[in-house]
């Protein structure tokens, strides 16, 4: 078998309760609630410096010789914090729900492929050996990033960037993200995402840039439409030295998320100081100016009582939202906050004018009731102890689901919003585990300004007993037709999808068919976070930090589906760290028709 390649393997008998459908149509509040005005930043982004992507590849292949068989101690990513301070990988104390989900009549196995997919296949993108061979050092968790058009894959993995074609024929060496970036360490970054614009064709790379007392984000931008090409680097300050909460410097920007529409690109995050959550921030960019490697300004919007903010990037082929003044809408699941069943629609309009007149860009946002969802759980996977595991004479640990929160960046398709995250559920057995909550929601915002907000669909995904999902996204064309990407996990390693796996399920108004794993695992995890060298008491079975998100989206120049989840590469083939084996496993799915998302080149 090729090692660039792995065909598709079908999950055994995956349950699905698209339920819910026509039920729970609530419209929000009639008005909305107009938030704080924007604050203009008060200095000006400049241009760091411009890369070319060619010529890093060419410096990384000597890099790569000179940290060959140098490991240095391992460093686990930040852990984000929730609002109360406390790690998102900690055990959860609250009790899992117990939901009213029946599995869809006549669910079984499927022995093929199952239309509309003409073709899936699939390659190992990065993994934790090229961690360890091109930086030094080894990360986890896994930090997922996927861009992709005209058949260039690009994959940004915590601070690895790597290009691929289609087929999973490597483009360019790996290439560390401190010289892509133009940061002065690796320790300095964290949290990559990855977007590619068809209508300017341009290639978006962000991250959290904390170095010295700069406490900000990364951006980088090609200056074309060729992936290979230069890119211009800025540093974006993530101002908030004005806010109460931050003491006159600049807070933490934590879990970063992204999207943009005709006229801005937005970052959002998190802002801690120390462990105190003061709230989170959208800082909202002019793209024109960043496609031109122009000095800008830009403007925060500030959202007190919102956590992980997640902005929407349109369908190929759907139209940017150009009334009131141009217009971005953001989702955010508000159960962490206030233990409520809502999901927040924010809209901030007035974008055109992000460049004559930033101040008078606005916000507005407007809750929606829905289906329950709640806490994550820990995932059980296949007690298949592996050596790091077994030096710190441990079982095979568990593995973090994160939170319920959208943790991958929302689709817009046919003027609607596709958003799904994760909670915790038990099976049919009893055994805690967790499943995927999906939201389709229609926004509207009218000149008053008056924003509402209605749920079109809503349903979860639900594997058979034993099978927990986790860390999903959503990749649609605009009808709305696609997939829903995710990890998945079975205790019996004798299953499709037992060790953690990388797979996805067909979406068409809900989910349709059965769950199929693509990328295989082949051994369970054996990293760092969930087996520490220190010996704890007996019975101790650890939390492994199994990545943060998934990652989803659309070729527009081809229409084929593209996602991309963690999973446990077969060692002989992808030599794993010292101490970590992840790896990603990227799928590509060939639709049958593909008229609803092909774009003109």
């Amino acid at each position: 078998m090729d090692k660039q390649h792995i065909v598709y393997r079908v999950a055994s008998r995956a349950l699905i309760a698209a339920s819910l459908l026509a039920a729970a149509y609530a419209t929000a509040s009639a008005q909305g609630t107009v938030g704080p005005p924007p604050v203009v930043s008060p200095d000006a982004a400049t241009l760091a410096g411009t890369v070319s992507i060619t010529e890093l590849s060419a410096s990384q292949a000597n890099r790569e010789a000179l940290q060959a068989g140098r490991t240095a101690q391992p460093v686990e990513m930040p852990r984000h914090r929730l609002p109360d301070g406390s790690s998102t990988s900690e055990p959860r104390k609250g009790t899992v729900k117990t939901l009213p989900l029946a599995p869809e009549p006549n669910a079984g196995v499927e022995g093929r492929i199952a239309r509309p997919f003409k073709h899936i296949d699939g390659f190992t993108g990065i993994t934790a050996g090229d961690d360890a061979r091109v930086n030094g050092f080894e990360l986890e968790p896994p930090d997922q990033g996927l861009a992709v058009h005209d058949n260039v894959v690009a994959e940004i993995n915590n601070v690895l960037l790597q290009f691929f074609n289609s087929d999973g024929a490597l483009l360019t060496n790996p290439i560390a993200a401190s010289a892509f970036f133009l940061a002065e360490s690796a320790f300095d970054l964290t949290d990559p995402q990855a977007f590619f614009d068809p209508k300017s064709k341009r290639w978006f790379f962000d991250i959290v840039l904390s170095q010295g007392s700069f406490q900000g984000f990364a951006l980088a931008v090609s200056k074309t439409s060729d992936p290979l090409g230069e890119y211009f680097i800025y540093h974006i300050r993530a101002f908030s030295d004005d806010l109460s909460g931050c003491h006159g410097v600049d807070c933490f920007p934590d879990y970063p998320k992204a999207g943009y529409n005709a006229d801005a690109f937005f970052i959002t995050a998190d802002l801690f100081r120390i462990d105190t959550f003061t709230g989170t921030s959208v800082y909202v960019l002019p793209k024109k100016k960043l496609e031109a490697g122009a000095d800008l300004t830009y403007v925060r919007f500030d959202r007190a009582d919102d956590f992980v903010v997640q902005p929407s990037v349109p369908a190929p082929g759907e139209p940017f939202a150009t009334a009131n003044g141009g217009t971005e809408y953001l989702l955010t699941a508000r159960n962490i906050q206030d233990d409520s069943n809502n999901v927040r629609v924010i809209a901030i309009y007035n974008t055109s004018q992000i460049v004559s007149s930033p101040g008078s860009l606005q916000q507005i946002s407007v809750d929606v009731a829905a289906e329950p969802y709640g806490p994550t759980v820990p995932s059980t996977q296949p007690n298949v102890i592996g050596p790091r595991c077994a030096f710190a004479g441990l079982p095979a640990p568990r593995l973090d689901g994160l939170d319920p929160v959208f943790q991958a960046t929302i689709q817009k398709a046919g003027g609607n919003l596709y958003g799904v995250l994760p909670l915790g559920a038990k099976d049919g057995n009893g055994l805690d585990r967790d499943v995927l909550a999906w939201f389709i929601l229609k926004p509207t915002l009218t000149s008053a300004p008056s924003l509402t907000a209605n749920i079109v669909a809503q349903g979860y995904v639900v594997p058979p007993n034993g099978y927990s999902v986790s860390f999903p996204a959503f990749a649609v064309n605009k009808a709305g037709v696609g997939v829903i990407g995710m990890s998945i996990t079975n205790p019996d390693p004798n299953v499709a999808g037992g060790f953690p796996s990388a797979g996805f399920i067909q979406f068409s108004g809900f989910p349709r068919g059965n769950i199929i794993v693509t990328g295989q695992g082949a051994t369970s995890d054996d990293g760092f976070t969930g087996c520490p060298r220190d010996h704890p008491p007996p019975g101790f079975v650890g939390v492994g930090r199994w990545g943060d998100y998934g990652a989803a989206t659309v070729d527009a120049a081809t229409g084929f589906y593209y996602v991309a989840n963690e999973y446990i590469p077969d060692p002989t083939e992808f030599p794993r760290g010292v101490a970590t084996n992840w790896g990603t496993f990227i799928t590509r799915l060939e639709p049958t028709e593909r008229t609803d998302s092909v774009s003109t080149k």
